[in-house]
């Protein structure tokens, strides 16, 4: 009678161990609805609100690099090329480019200032664009 009960106890703690390691981070959940509501930001006509999300989601891809961002990505090159203003489709070109070199833009981090001027953020973006060497090939 012992052995099934500590057989049973054991077979429990399995699955309660294997069904807790099996769920998902609480923050990639998080992350997932963020992206959806940013997805959902990118597209509305408020200009103040477009420039706004691209900014977080650059805040979100700088807590969570190695998250999946690929829909936002999409959306930020369509917005690159047809934003509604110039300021949207350049913020939207150095988000592009801030997701896709990400190992380049790293070491730059997200500080109170930037959050009350998240222009600070593009401009950091930018100088370290203009001091990144270029390969030329002939």
């Amino acid at each position: 009678m012992k052995s099934v009960n500590k057989l049973t106890i054991a077979i429990l703690i399995t699955f309660f161990a294997a069904n807790i390691f099996a769920q998902e981070p609480e923050y990639k959940k998080l992350v997932e609805k963020a992206n959806e509501r940013f997805l959902y930001n990118l597209n509305v006509e408020h200009t103040g609100i477009v420039e706004s999300s691209i900014f977080n989601i650059m805040e979100v891809k700088n807590k969570f690099p190695n998250e999946d961002y690929r829909k936002l990505v999409r959306r930020l090159y369509e917005l690159a090329v047809e934003g509604n203003t110039p300021a949207i489709r350049y913020k939207a070109q150095l988000a592009s480019l801030y997701f896709n070199f990400y190992d380049m833009f790293a070491d730059i981090k997200i500080t109170e200032a930037e959050k009350e001027n998240p222009d600070i953020f593009f401009q950091e973006i930018s100088n370290k664009l203009m001091k990144a060497p270029i390969a030329v090939n002939n």
